[in-house]
Parts: C-alpha cells; structure tokens; sequence
C-alpha cells in the first residue's frame, strides 16, 4: 500500500473512532438531560460512521444472520399488520420511525465489530470516563433533587421560545435509571480491561447504590437480575442463555395466569392485595391484553394499536384507561398488536441474540456482560416502557453497539485483577 493510500486508512479509522468516542461520551449527558435525545444521538453518529469508507460497506454482512432474518422478519410483519390497525396512518408513520432507527443501529453495531485491536483500545478508555461520569452526574441529580437538570431547563427557556417546565421530583430520572442499568455492562468490562477486575466490581456496586435509592424500580430488578446472570454466564454461559429465556417465559405464563383472578379480587375490593398501584396498574393491562388478544389470537389487533384499543376502555381503576399509552409488557404489547406470529417472531429474535452471544469466541467477562446487559434490557422492557418508543429503542442499538466494540473475535486480552 502507498504512502497515501496508509495515511488515507489512518484519516479514516481516526475519524469512525473519533465519531464513535464522541457518542460514547455523550450518551450519560443526553440519557441524563434528554433521554428521548438518545434517538438524534444514534442517528447522528451513524450518518457521520459513514464518512468512513469502510462503513459503507455492507452493513448486514458482519452481522448474525439468524439474528438479520428476524429482525427482518418482524419488521415485515409489523408493517403487514398495519393494514388492520385501528390507525393505520399513524400506525406506518410509527413503522417508518422504528425501521429507520433499526437500521441506523444496524450501521452502528456493523462500523463497532470493523473496529481494529488498536481502536477498540481507545474506545475502551471512552467507555470508562462515560460509566464514571454516568455514575457521578446521576447521584449528584439524585442528591440534589435534579439540580442540573433544572439549570439545563431554565437554560433552555431562556435561549428558546418553547418554555419547558422543571422536572418533577417524582419522575426524577426514571428514564435515565433504565439507560444507566443498560450501559452498566459494557462499562464494566472497559473498566475490567483498562484498571483492573476490583475497580470494576466497584463500579458495578456505586451503580447498584445509585439505582437503589432512586425511584424506578424495574431498573434496580433489571439490574440485580443481570448481577445474578453475569454470574451464572461466567461460568457457562449457554446455560445463562437458556435460564433468560426460560425465566421470562415462566414470569410472563405466571402473570397472564394469575392477573385474571387477582383483578377480580381487586374489583370488589381495592386493598384485596398489599401491593404499589404501579403493580395492580401492571396487572390489570394484562388482564385486559388476555381478554382482547384472545378476539385475534393469531394475527393481532393491528401495529400499535395498544394506544387505541387501550384509550377506548375504561381500566380496573378510577382515572385510569385500560391500557395507559403501551402495556408496559413487552410481550404484553407483541401478543395484542402482532399476535402469536409476531410474539413468535420476537421468541426467536430473543432466543437467536442469546444463542450468538453465548457462542462468540471473546473472552468470558465480556460474553457474561453482553448477556447481562440484555438481560436488564428484555426485564426492563417486560415491567416497562413501550415496544416501539424510540428513544428506548435507541438505547438497545447504542448499548449493542458498545458491547459489539468489546466482543470482536480478535478482542484484547484480559488484564489480569493483579
């Protein structure tokens, strides 16, 4: 190769990590401040990979095949089912969104794993500084009652003609719990690399503290629940792979069964049961989904027609609608809008992610991360948080994307914890 020709290559491969730290370091500030931000981040930084020539090579060709068919698969027939929606307007311009965001996460993970040793090496240091600032910002906004986030706020109103008002204590960084417990795993593994096995383990331990005393609670169970995963996945991690699967699917058989006669006690009397709103909430959507998907079993009622259906019905509670906004379920949501051929379509995109993940050839710490880390992503998504809200489906093609830079075949060695 020329002297040109190399320094071309240097120029280029400068550029995709450059583009690539950048949305690293960026991700805690935008996850903190403007969590549906998120979606512009994974577009901007798949457009600007681009500029890399060999990123624009094919995308889907350094990527599962299984896992290609059915994502593809799913994004096909979530576009037929548009066509009996109840809105089917708003249903394909939702589509258009969600498919879009999926293939700029596409060219996000496909320009990771084209990543060299040596580039990967710098990404790691920039995935260390982002769970350190990740970890500190959001304690700080815990213990300030979102101090910054209301400065960043007032800001705002004073620089924009759109005035936005503060965040309320009550709602304080739910989102951003849920993208912090997401990007814990690819963190630690960086900080495993780049420190040592003890730094990391204290890292893990801050953002168990920090996901302890906020208020969402589905990101602290998401979050010891990878704990638990990690552990089992170190040491076999095909197993760990099967145990996701099988627990989901008995969490999610166990509720459909018991939601039917536990809202009916509810019914005829609300304090039947010492257990949050949230959870009552939770579980009369899906004794509701139960009742609905059973008119369509097979086909569903139509791509995002959770909103619809579920605004039309009174719920089980006063002030209440039956479904408020998306079942809160993610197979909840894929049984009532995409019926039992898009829950079997998102079975087998699951089940096809675990398989490859267990198989990879990297080294175990980073195969058990990769596994925890969607873990809490599948039991987030199965206590809250929409199928199809973009912002969150943004933070599963970014997170994939970081793993994906420290699960490459050739990966780095380990650095010993001495």
């Amino acid at each position: 190769m020329s002297a040109p020709s190399q320094a071309g290559t240097r120029a280029r491969r400068t550029l995709s990590v450059r583009v690539l730290a950048t949305a690293i370091v960026l991700y805690p500030l935008v996850a903190i401040f403007s969590p549906k931000a998120l979606v512009i981040l994974l577009i901007a930084t798949s457009l600007a990979l681009l500029f890399d020539g060999r990123n624009r090579a094919n995308p889907f060709a350094v990527l599962p095949r299984g896992v290609l068919a059915f994502l593809a698969a799913l994004a096909v027939w979530a576009l037929v089912t548009v066509w009996w929606s109840p809105l089917p307007l708003t249903g394909l311009e939702l589509w258009g969104r969600v498919v879009a965001i999926g293939l700029c996460g596409i060219l996000f993970i496909a320009s990771a794993r084209r990543l060299t040793a040596a580039e990967r090496g710098v990404l790691e240091r920039s995935l260390v500084a982002a769970g350190l600032l990740f970890a500190v910002i959001f304690a700080f906004e815990l213990i300030t009652a979102g101090a910054l986030s209301r400065v960043a706020v007032e800001l705002w109103n004073d620089f924009t003609p759109w005035q936005s008002n503060p965040p309320k204590e009550s709602i304080l960084l739910l989102r951003a719990s849920a993208a912090l417990a997401a990007i814990v795993w690819p963190c630690a593994v960086a900080i495993h690399r780049r420190c040592s096995v003890w730094w990391a383990v204290a890292f893990v331990a801050v953002v168990a503290v920090n996901l302890l005393v906020q208020n969402m609670l589905a990101s602290l169970v998401a979050f010891i629940g990878a704990i638990a995963v990690f552990v089992l996945a170190y040491a076999t991690p095909r197993i760990a792979a099967v145990a996701v699967v099988a627990a989901l699917a008995l969490l999610n058989v166990l509720a459909f069964a018991t939601a039917p006669a536990i809202v009916d006690m509810l019914r005829e009397d609300a304090t039947a049961f010492d257990i949050p709103g949230s959870w009552k909430e939770r579980l009369s959507i899906l004794d509701f989904v139960a009742g609905k998907a059973v008119d369509n079993p097979l086909f569903g009622w139509g791509f995002d027609a959770s909103r619809a259906i579920g605004n039309q019905t009174p719920g089980v509670f006063p002030m209440h609608m039956a479904i408020p906004l998306h079942p809160h379920n993610l197979w909840a949501q894929a049984l009532l809008e995409l019926g039992l051929v898009g829950a079997a379509l998102l079975a087998g995109l699951v089940i096809a992610s675990l398989t490859h993940i267990a198989a990879m050839r990297a080294n175990r710490a980073a195969v058990a991360a990769a596994i925890a880390a969607a873990t809490t992503y599948l039991l987030i998504g199965n206590l809250s948080y929409g199928m199809w809200q973009n912002w969150w489906l943004a933070v599963a093609w970014l997170n994939v994307g970081f793993m994906a830079m420290l699960t490459s075949d050739d990966v780095i060695p380990r650095i010993s914890a001495d």
